[in-house]
């Protein structure tokens, strides 16, 4: 199992975190993908949260995820048919601290066959990094 982290301290609240990372359609902003919803959220759970379902479009291929938890503590989300890798599991987990919110972004999965663990490891880092500094950014008061 493959398991990639980073943790950032960011200027804001959970909530507002929150609503940025459900808010599908501008996932743009933070990663070099695009992101299109398929399914809503389950009935009850709050709008992009638990059940929404969305198309990622990377590097020319597309695959599909599931939010599994989102709330104040953060979100949870899985890669739908093990494509393009396997038991993927993604969860960014929120802690407050006094003006600040030390995000944690946690990714493991299996990779396949024909992407060398290594590749794999650096393109989710770097994707992650990118994530949580582009957020951080948003909300820096410099």
């Amino acid at each position: 199992m493959l398991v990639v982290e980073y943790q950032k301290q960011i200027a804001c609240t959970t909530d507002i975190l929150l609503d940025a990372l459900l808010d599908h359609c501008n996932l743009d902003h933070f990663f070099n993908a695009k992101f299109k919803i398929l399914k809503p959220a389950d009935k009850d759970e709050m709008t992009g949260g638990k059940g929404c379902i969305r198309q990622v479009s990377i590097l020319g291929i597309s695959f599909e995820e599931q939010i599994t938890q989102a709330d104040h503590t953060g979100i949870c989300y899985r890669v739908l048919n093990d494509f393009p890798v396997r038991q993927h599991r993604g969860e960014i987990r929120f802690h407050k601290t006094d003006e600040h919110t030390q995000v944690s972004y946690r990714i493991q999965c299996q990779s396949p066959w024909y992407i060398p663990k290594f590749v794999l490891k650096a393109i989710l880092q770097k994707g992650i990094q990118q994530c949580l500094n582009r957020l951080g950014d948003m909300y820096d008061p410099r």
